[in-house]
């Protein structure tokens, strides 16, 4: 008879999940000159009708704070989004999908979902509250104290609309 998982199990078969995602998420994107982390951002504004607050952005990104002005940089760069002053606020900036990002948004959407859909797909529909509810257990668990309101607080705001 097998013997039962341990967590030192579940860790290395998470961190080999995370490293199978990176490396086809990496080979998806490549030929469209895009990091996971670019894309991310097209979609984020492409549903945000093209504009949002940058600062409103950094709340929602799955990357990190500090190196999202380097991604920005290049974007801008790259004529995909553009950045202009908030009306009301110096201090912000509102970030504005181009018609060039919203083209390159438009060609990937669609077969990033097909593949998102195929992947995650092969998870039987019964299983994906459990394992949603895993997860989050497992987001918990990774964040300390001090911020385990706050971590609780963003994880709810990302997934709020499942339970409508």
């Amino acid at each position: 008879m097998p013997r039962k998982p341990e967590p030192h199990d579940l860790l290395i078969a998470l961190l080999l999940v995370q490293n199978s995602l990176e490396r086809n998420s990496e080979t998806f994107f490549q030929p469209y000159g895009l990091t996971s982390a670019q894309f991310n951002i097209l979609n984020l504004l492409a549903y945000r009708e093209g504009r949002m607050e940058q600062s409103a952005l950094v709340e929602l990104l799955l990357v990190g704070k500090s190196s999202i002005s380097i991604v920005l940089n290049r974007m801008v760069r790259d004529g995909l989004v553009s950045r202009e002053e908030h009306p009301k606020d110096r201090r912000q900036v509102i970030l504005i999908l181009t018609s060039k990002g919203r083209a390159l948004w438009r060609k990937i959407s669609p077969r990033y979902e097909a593949s998102v859909q195929k992947v995650l797909g092969a998870l039987p529909t019964s299983r994906r509250q459990p394992f949603m509810d895993d997860l989050k257990l497992l987001h918990e668990a990774l964040t300390n104290a001090e911020e385990s309101t706050e971590s609780s607080a963003h994880w709810d705001a990302l997934f709020s609309k499942l339970e409508d």
